[in-house]
This record gives C-alpha cells, structure tokens and sequence, in this order.
C-alpha cells in the first residue's frame, strides 16, 4: 500500500475520508498482491480468472494506447 497506492500522499480533511480511501487502496492492494503470486505461479493464467469482462477492455485499451507489446490473454501482461 505504501509504494504501489502511495497511501502516505493521501492527505484528507476528515477520518471518515481517510477511512474510505483506505478500505479502497486495501482492496487495490490485495489484488495486486494476489495477481503478483498467481502470475509467478501460473504465468499462462486467463486474464478472466482476475478480472471481469469491463476490467479488460479497460486494460486493453489502455495497453493500446500506451502501445504495451504483451498480450493480455495471460495474467501477467506488461500493463502492471
């Protein structure tokens, strides 16, 4: 959460805003964490086993936009 999320750079008025913020970048955390170890484990994995349908098309197209060279058939594509 601390490198990948940059949590210390959040700066909120409130707690509740602090809270909120925080339950999000713990759920951001966790995939990450979690497609970091299936991707050493199962490198082949199906980009479907991770995401859903929408969460695709949003990595493709921003892999084309960036011009990323790998596929996103697998679950370890340049994009991360």
């Amino acid at each position: 959460m601390k490198s990948g999320c940059r949590i210390e750079a959040l700066q909120h008025k409130t707690a509740e805003r602090l809270k909120r913020a925080i339950a999000i970048n713990l759920v951001i955390a966790w995939r990450i964490m979690l497609m970091t170890l299936l991707g050493r484990q199962c490198p082949d994995l199906p980009a479907e086993v991770l995401f859903s349908d929408a969460e695709i098309e949003v990595l493709q197209a921003y892999a084309k936009k960036n011009e990323s060279p790998s596929p996103l058939g697998s679950a370890t594509p340049s994009v991360w």
